[in-house]
C-alpha cells in the first residue's frame, strides 16, 4: 500500500509539474517499520525546500542526494555507489553500495539497487537533472526496506 501511495504521488506530481526554468523535481521517500535509520517514517521535499544532487568523483564518484526541510526537523541523505568505482550513468545497478542518513544516524547497504533513468550535467559539470528509484535493504530481514524516488531539476 504504500509503495502504492509513493508511486502515485510521484507520479501525479511529475506529471504536474510545469516546464520552466526554475527549480523544479521531487524526493519522495518511505520505508518498513524495521528499516533503519528510518524505521517507519516517510517524506517528500520539493523545491522550495532543500533538495539537492550532487556527484563527488573524489569520493568513489557517488552520488550523494539531500533533503532537508525548512524547519530543520527532517533531514535525510542518500548516497549511491558503484563497487567497481566507475561513473554511475543511466542504467540499473543492482547489488551495489547505498548509503542511508536520517536524524544523524546511518546503514549502508551493500546490495542495495538502484536505477537511474535520466542524468543530465550543466556547463560547469554538475548533476543538472536526475531521475531515479532507490531501494535499501536493512540487514536483509523482513519489514527493513527504504524506498525512494528521486526527480531533480537545476
Amino acid at each position: 500500500m504504500i509503495r502504492a501511495v509513493l508511486t502515485a504521488s510521484a507520479l501525479l506530481l511529475a506529471t504536474a509539474t510545469p516546464a520552466s526554468a526554475d527549480a523544479t523535481g521531487y524526493l519522495f521517500w518511505d520505508s518498513d517499520p524495521k528499516a533503519h535509520p528510518t524505521q517507519g517514517r516517510s517524506g517528500s521535499w520539493t523545491p522550495p525546500e532543500l533538495f539537492s544532487v550532487r556527484e563527488d568523483p573524489e569520493e568513489g564518484n557517488l552520488i550523494r542526494i539531500k533533503g532537508e526541510s525548512s524547519d530543520g526537523w527532517e533531514y535525510l541523505m542518500i548516497e549511491l555507489y558503484r563497487h567497481d568505482g566507475q561513473r554511475i550513468t543511466e542504467g540499473h545497478f543492482e547489488d551495489q553500495k547505498v548509503l542511508v542518513v536520517n536524524r544523524g544516524l546511518g546503514w549502508y547497504d551493500n546490495a542495495g539497487d538502484f536505477d537511474v533513468d535520466h542524468i543530465a550535467y550543466n556547463d560547469e559539470g554538475l548533476i543538472s537533472e536526475f531521475d531515479g528509484a532507490i531501494e535499501h535493504h536493512y540487514e536483509d530481514g523482513p519489514d527493513g526496506t527504504f524506498r525512494a524516488k528521486v526527480s531533480y531539476r537545476r
